[in-house]
């Protein structure tokens, strides 16, 4: 079963929105990637509630969100695990991790070049912020070595 849906998953490619019981929450990344998840809550990505007004507009969220804003649901008002390496459902459990193949083709947004990071990044930082100029070779969740 497992093989037909990665066929299909490669078969069908581009871009495709997620149902909500697609989105798993950055916590469920966080439970195989305790110090990915810790480095991340000190970035403003995880901080982004704080810096909107209680009801966001849809156009917002989009960049400041975790889900399909505008188009859809937002599920989480913070920039996420999930808002750059996609809806995680299909892919979050072990096994599957395991195999960068078939997480890949289950809907892990690929970031492991400075090219692909920066083009997933770019959805959002095309423009300058307000907040430090946009590095895209620039670690987002800087991990601290022991």
């Amino acid at each position: 079963m497992l093989g037909r849906v990665v066929l299909a998953a490669c078969l069908l490619g581009g871009v495709a929105f997620a149902a909500r019981s697609d989105w798993t929450g950055s916590a469920k990344c966080g439970s195989c990637h305790p110090a990915e998840l810790t480095a991340w809550r000190a970035t403003p990505h995880a901080t982004t509630a704080a810096r909107l007004p209680p009801r966001p507009e849809g156009k917002c969220l989009a960049c400041h969100a975790t889900g399909e804003a505008p188009a859809g649901p937002a599920i989480a008002v913070e920039v996420g695990c999930e808002a750059c390496h996609g809806a995680g459902a299909a892919y979050a459990e072990d096994d599957v991790m395991r195999s960068p193949v078939v997480a890949r083709a289950l809907g892990l947004v690929d970031l492991s070049t400075p090219k692909a990071r920066a083009a997933v990044c770019a959805q959002c930082h095309a423009r300058p912020t307000r907040a430090t100029p946009f590095d895209p070779a620039a670690p987002v969740h800087p991990l601290r070595k022991p």
